[in-house]
């Protein structure tokens, strides 16, 4: 306690100047100042929270309570005379320093001299207006009016009611008087109540632009509750008076680095309701909280709509931290520095309501949370609160501390130039890990009380104490008047009597009458119980008042007094639950019924008492009530065991009791109850690896047969059971289609009930995931059009599911592929990119590539749908899915395209890839898909170079990213990879070559050892990168050779693989390495290539075929000699020869392969003949070619003179000959076909040429863009397909269900 100077110390006037005089006087008149606001009620009630507070007794050395935890008992050293605190900025609501400063200056007074910290407490008057029960410290301060307001607004979007706050302060004086209030708080005018209330200003809440619409959504998830059942409306309105929402401010983290702090903070939306166990019983318990979960739903997503509501929050926020710090430093003996902070505000502007007027819902008002009589106005009930424990003060992060005298500058320099009155007064702002803060500043001072100067808080604690002697206790009359302005006149006379007065100014937190009341008794009074056995702390404790409570502890009051006994230890809350667990076992039907309810209880009274109910054995019993013939303890049993079989220890319980078959047995009974819950158990069982064993058991057919009723949280259940029985099981995933339930999946796909439709299409995409006969059979049974049609609604959460089973029905599927395209439904799954939640765009995108296939074509096709700004924000999103389909996309588009590359390039696409390149937690499935995608814009057509995108590659800071992979990275595939990419971005380009080995310090060192992988393929890779490094360049290939020794023994194993692709990629390798392979000749190595190549085009597998043909064009513009080599063993008829191939890609191979060779004057002559010969032939070539791809312009021009001079095969037909136009009379491989309609383009059509995206790539003159506009429901991408688990089981329910036959006629 702050001790005042005794009188007997000299008078002021005798040793002090005029000056000190004046500034003494001036502080004792601002502290009388400060108590006018004041009536005499309001002071009473803040000389009784001063004098009984808990902070009042902490300097007491008797005091036995305990410092909060966090900052109040961590900070000890207090050297500093400045405080700098940090917190994160919103953007959208910046606070005022000057407000700040006012609420230090209202905190300092309130703390330091009232002993009081902020709160707020709606309480209902006897008229139905509603008291703001603030601590009186706060009467009138800046704080106190935001508490009110952002209270005021909680109650107002609970109730869908406001009033603005001035016409609020004119009515709270008028409405009594209009509405005619007699002594006992009834209305007895004749008006019209409502319209009186509405021209005062009261409106639906919803009429405000920022909350239009906020009632409208629909938030309930649970498809057995219904919120607006009479029954439903009737029990909340039972129990409304007594319930309460309350905002609740904590703070999160705090640091410290000296004397700065930074700190954040956080608040919660909670509701109590004021009853106790004789008054409400735990199922009444659980649906009035039901009830309150959805209206906290609403109002916690549109709470902050409003700026001033998040402006307010910003402040509260302040606060929470403001308030615990505060009181740490005054226990150091330290205090604000007040002449220091700006100037307060003055009087006016601060003042606060003290009550609000009551509420009144208009016919017409939205808001359906409450249903009142037409014409009852209610009082609103609720508050604000602070919670002053705090985590434990870390060290603060290196980057605070590396910039402690900036931040210090900063906030020393904030108002040096900032003289004056203004409107606005910012605080400065400093960004730490890309993460924005205020720096709020503010100077302290010794808490001690000087000699000579009276101090503030010595000024306010004077008057205290002569007010205390004058005001204290209340008398009878005082008490009756404050009695009669809370309760009315009736309640009033009541309260005369000492136990009722005592107990009513408890309820109503009245701390002054309380304490008179105190001083009249005795405290074994005090410690008496009423008639339902609760004494005076009870309800203290119940209505949360805390100022009594200290009253009560100070007056040695026994707190731990029980009104019954409770389980005091662990192991007696055990041998409770064990006494349930004798009673499941007796024979008593009433026992086992009344055992399997209590558990019922205990099991949702709190989180953790399942352990219990599990630790006493119980679930081998409930186990066996599942087979008796008694359908409700069935029921009872199925429930309880439904709402603890989420917690893996009790699966296993169940598993071990031998619960599969008798929950599968229960399947076939006749109550939809029953199949519910059982399936729910299932599922959970089926999550710990126990599908096998349910299958044993024949639950799939038991379940599937279930999919025959209309009952729609059974078929919910039945359906998310099935789905998690086929994860990973292909036995599963075949007995659902041997079973006949792919029917049944695919009838629900167009059902009238969204929520069916979604776990439709999830259970459909885990039957047929990876299962090429499944799949097969889900689009044989007709699954693919109602699928698509998912797509043409609204309800963005179904389409979702709907792609989870496209990508599982077309992943390695070409014809189920071929089918979703061409019913056009790229078009709607790429509206799901647009959608703003990234789980809907990462679903989009990969479904969206499981119809790109794996051929090129088809990939380049997508691609092009897609489009440039859409792939380069799955390049820039934080999903590792959407970076790995981005980076497949651009591999797909720059692969043998050289405008695709420099589009890439031009629209700024390769900063992301490299962006990504970088982040080290990178998925390596992503990472892998970035380097090659790196690589591929580099290379063209015949491992041709593209300058261009290398220097953009280069330009944006690669090479030491791809370099610290190449020595660093763990994964021996990474770093094969990435050999190759550097090697793309550096072919056939010396002066890259330079600065790669150079500047970047690479070293041919970094690939060699990777030959000598265990792993194949990463052999084969390493050695595919080692040529394109020597491609077409003598001097890296003597840079290779002065780095290592190559043999002919690594290829080896692949130039005599049984594999073809292998050997054909291991031949053109040793053709390239020749002269680096030391223990073979480069011409027999040269000639056993070319051998290995030529023979390879007799393959019948097409992906040799295109291989090898890719190879020969490279390897046509490689090397003198090697051309030559291949036209002398007739490679030139077979590459004519495939060019009537039905394989697109096999023709555009082999054309590019003869397009390179008419370079070769041996090659041009003979290719000449076959097309003078066969005109036809011509056009193949030039027709499927490349657009990259080179052909000899000579050869070109010498056939079209042929041409003009006459072909010998016209001529041979004008003379009787056979047609230039063979006819084939067998197979239909070479029959013209029609232009397929997956065809990619060369410009992008899906993207309009303007968007709001950043790095927009250009495009051609021919895009044609499309403007369609995709339309999105307002429900969000929150996952509908949860199981229905309701709590309790209604046994009054059972058997009212009407079981109607699916459309699907049953079986057997």
């Amino acid at each position: 306690m702050l001790r005042l100077p005794k009188k007997g110390l000299p008078r002021f006037d005798q040793i002090q100047d005029e000056e000190t005089y004046l500034e003494n006087l001036a502080v004792q008149r601002n502290a009388s100042a400060f108590f006018e606001k004041y009536d005499r009620s309001e002071v009473q009630e803040l000389l009784t929270t001063v004098l009984v507070s808990w902070l009042f007794g902490k300097e007491d050395a008797r005091s036995q309570l305990d410092n909060p935890c966090g900052i109040m008992s961590q900070m000890n050293n207090v050297g500093f005379g400045t405080v700098i605190l940090l917190t994160p900025v919103d953007p959208t609501a910046l606070l005022d320093y000057r407000e700040v400063h006012q609420i230090i200056r209202e905190l300092a007074v309130g703390i330091y001299c009232l002993n009081q910290i902020p709160a707020i407490s709606l309480e209902a008057n006897y008229d139905q207006s509603s008291s703001c029960q603030l601590p009186p410290a706060y009467y009138d301060t800046r704080i106190g009016q935001i508490l009110i307001n952002i209270d005021y607004m909680l109650k107002a979007l609970w109730h869908g009611i406001y009033m603005p706050k001035e016409k609020r302060a004119r009515f709270s004086e008028l409405w009594r008087t209009i509405m005619d209030i007699d002594p006992d708080g009834k209305p007895q005018t004749n008006k019209n109540i409502f319209a009186e209330f509405s021209s005062a200003g009261l409106i639906d809440i919803t009429n405000d632009p920022d909350f239009s619409g906020i009632y409208d959504e629909d938030m309930n998830e649970d498809p057995t509750y219904n919120p607006n059942w009479p029954e439903e409306k009737a029990i909340f309105m039972k129990y409304a008076e007594n319930i309460m929402l309350k905002l609740t401010f904590s703070t999160t983290q705090v640091q410290q680095c000296e004397n700065v702090f930074i700190f954040e903070t956080a608040y919660w939306l909670t509701n109590a309701i004021k009853y106790n166990q004789d008054y409400l019983d735990i199922c009444t318990y659980q649906r009035l909280q039901q009830r309150l979960y959805l209206q906290k739903k609403v109002i916690q997503k549109h709470f902050e709509k409003k700026k001033e509501i998040r402006i307010g929050i910003g402040y509260l926020k302040l606060i929470c931290f403001l308030t615990p710090f505060l009181l740490s430093l005054k226990k150091k003996m330290k205090v604000p520095y007040l002449n220091s902070l700006l100037q307060p505000f003055s009087d006016d502007k601060v003042k606060t309501e003290r009550e609000l007027p009551p509420f009144i819902y208009g016919r017409d008002f939205k808001c359906q949370n409450f249903h009142y009589k037409e014409d009852q106005y209610f009082h609103v009930h609720g508050g604000i609160e602070f919670d002053i424990t705090t985590p434990s003060i870390e060290n603060a992060l290196e980057e605070f501390k590396n910039n402690l005298e900036k931040i210090r500058d900063c906030a020393a320099n904030t108002f040096v130039e900032d003289a004056g009155y203004k409107e606005y007064y910012s605080i400065p702002v400093m960004e730490f890990n890309g993460k924005r803060y205020y720096v709020i500043y503010f100077e302290l001072e010794t808490f001690y009380q000087q000699l000579y100067k009276t101090q503030w808080w010595g000024a306010i604690n004077e008057i205290v104490n002569n007010l205390r002697l004058k005001r204290l206790p209340l008398t009878d009359a005082q008490l009756h008047e404050q009695f009669k302005k809370k309760f009315g006149f009736k309640k009033a006379m009541k309260c005369k009597s000492i136990p009722f007065g005592m107990k009513s100014a408890v309820e109503r937190g009245l701390s002054a009458v309380f304490h008179t009341f105190s001083r009249k008794t005795s405290s074994s009074t005090i410690n008496v119980s009423d008639e339902a056995g609760y004494a005076i702390f009870h309800h203290a404790a119940l209505h949360n008042r805390v100022s009594i409570v200290c009253q009560l502890c100070n007056a040695n009051f026994n707190v731990n007094q029980r009104r019954f006994i409770m389980f005091s230890q662990e192991s007696s809350k055990t041998d409770a639950k064990k006494e349930r667990n004798e009673m499941l076992q007796c024979e008593s039907y009433k026992r086992r019924m009344m055992a399997i309810m209590s558990l019922e209880v205990i099991c949702l009274a709190k989180d953790e008492y399942w352990q219990y109910i599990l630790d006493a054995g119980t679930i081998p019993a409930l186990i066996n009530l599942l087979k008796v013939s008694k359908i409700k303890l069935q029921c009872k049993a199925v429930g309880l065991l439904s709402n603890i079989s989420t917690h893996a220890c009790v699966v296993r319980a169940v598993v071990e009791a031998g619960g599969i078959p008798a929950l599968i047995n229960l399947l076939v009974s006749d109550e939809p109850e029953l199949h519910s819950r059982c399936a729910v158990i299932l599922y959970d069982i089926a999550q710990l690896e126990n599908k096998d064993v349910i299958a044993k058991y024949n639950g799939i057919p038991a379940l599937i047969n279930l999919l025959k009723l209309d009952i729609e949280n059974v078929l919910i259940n039945v359906m998310h059971c099935l789905r998690v029985l086929c994860m990973r099981n292909e036995n599963n995933q075949r007995a659902v289609r041997d079973h006949k339930g792919i029917q049944y999946l695919i009838t629900f796909l167009s059902s009238d009930s969204d929520v069916l439709k979604a776990v439709s299409s999830a259970t459909i995409a885990e039957v047929a995931r990876d299962n090429k006969d499944v799949q097969n059979a889900v689009a044989m049974e007709g699954a693919i059009p109602p699928l698509v049609a998912l797509f043409k609604g609204k309800h963005l959460s179904v389409q979702v599911k709907g792609a989870m089973a496209v990508e599982s029905l077309a992943s390695y599927n070409p014809s189920i592929q071929r089918a979703f395209l061409e019913r056009s439904l790229s078009k709607y799954l790429l509206k799901l990119l647009k959608a703003f939640q990234i789980d809907v765009k990462e679903q989009g995108a990969v479904a969206l590539w499981a119809l790109a296939g794996q051929t090129l074509k088809q990939q380049k096709y997508m691609a092009e749908q897609i489009g440039y700004n859409f792939i380069i924000n799955m390049l820039l999103s934080p999903s590792a899915k959407m970076q790995y389909v981005g980076g497949e996309a651009v591999i797909a588009l720059s692969k043998d395209s050289r405008m695709h590359q420099n589009q890439i390039c031009e629209g700024n696409g390769i900063a992301p890839l490299v962006r990504l390149l970088r982040i080290s937690k990178l998925a390596e499935g992503t990472l892998l898909s970035v380097i090659r995608a790196v690589g591929s814009i580099c290379i063209g057509v015949a491992h041709t170079s593209n300058p261009i995108s290398q220097k953009f590659v280069v330009e944006e800071n690669a090479f030491p990213v791809l370099i610290q992979l190449l020595r660093n990275h763990p994964s021996p595939t990474i770093k094969v990879e990435v050999a190759f990419s550097l090697a793309c971005i550096v072919l056939r380009n010396n002066l890259l070559h330079k600065e790669l080995q150079e500047n970047e310090g690479f070293k041919y060192d970094d690939v060699l050892y990777l030959l000598h992988s265990q792993d194949k393929d990463i052999c084969l890779r390493a050695g595919y990168a080692l040529t394109l490094f020597a491609f077409n360049d003598c001097f890296q290939q003597y840079l290779i050779l002065e780095s290592g020794i190559i043999t002919i023994s690594i290829f080896e194993p692949f130039l005599e693989s049984t594999i073809e692709t292998e050997k054909a990629m291991a031949a053109f390798q040793i053709i390239i390495l020749a002269k680096v392979i030391i223990d073979v000749d480069h011409i027999t190595l040269s000639a056993r290539g070319v051998t290995i190549l030529v023979d390879s085009l007799y393959s019948v597998h097409s992906a040799t075929i295109v291989l090898t043909g890719n190879l020969i064009a490279s390897l046509a513009h490689s090397r003198a000699g090697i051309p030559e080599a291949f036209a002398t063993l007739g490679t030139i008829q077979r590459l004519c020869y495939h060019l009537y191939s039905g394989k697109e890609e096999v023709r555009a191979a082999c054309s590019c392969a003869l397009g390179y060779l008419t370079y070769n004057a041996n090659a041009f002559r003979i290719l000449l003949k076959e097309c003078r010969n066969k005109p036809n032939q011509f056009l193949r070539i030039t027709n499927n070619i490349s657009r990259d791809a080179s052909i000899n312009p000579a050869f070109l021009k010498e056939f079209q003179i042929q041409r003009k001079v006459g072909l010998p095969s016209l001529s041979l037909e004008k003379n009787g000959g056979p047609s230039i136009i063979p006819v084939f009379k067998k197979g239909k491989e070479h029959r013209r076909k029609l232009k397929p309609k997956i065809q990619p383009r060369d410009s992008l059509t899906l993207m309009p040429p303007v968007t709001n995206f950043m790095g927009l790539f250009k495009t051609t003159q021919k895009t044609a863009a499309s403007h369609n506009v995709f339309s999105f429901s307002s429900a969000t991408s929150s996952d509908i397909i949860k199981v229905s688990r309701p709590r309790i089981v209604f046994l009054n329910e059972l058997g009212k269900h009407e079981q109607k036959a699916n459309s699907e006629p049953a079986e057997g």
